[in-house]
């Protein structure tokens, strides 16, 4: 009953977060529906959180070309977990 109360507190951030960082999406899917997260915003958190994930590499490849696609592919993970730690320490911050 936990997991579904901080789905219902917590489910759009934590669907945006699991669609922007290397966090296992899936996991977070399945969980979001195992807890009745209602659809509409579950949608809109994963398309805003995929989406910008996405576009982001997508800008940064099309900017630095073939020597930024090989960084990214290095140093993705590394940078979607200081992506995470960003958003805790600023949630913490703004508390």
């Amino acid at each position: 009953m936990q997991a579904r109360q901080w789905f219902s507190d917590w489910g759009v951030w934590m669907v945006f977060l699991a669609g922007f960082t290397p966090i296992p999406y899936k996991v977070f899917t399945i969980a979001a529906g195992a807890a009745a997260m209602t659809f509409i915003p579950f949608v809109i958190a994963s398309v805003i959180g995929r989406g910008a994930r996405f576009f982001l590499v997508a800008a940064l490849i099309h900017k630095g070309g073939e020597p930024m696609q090989q960084a990214l592919r290095r140093h993705i993970d590394t940078i979607g977990w200081v992506c995470v730690a960003l958003a805790v320490i600023l949630y913490f911050y703004l508390r």
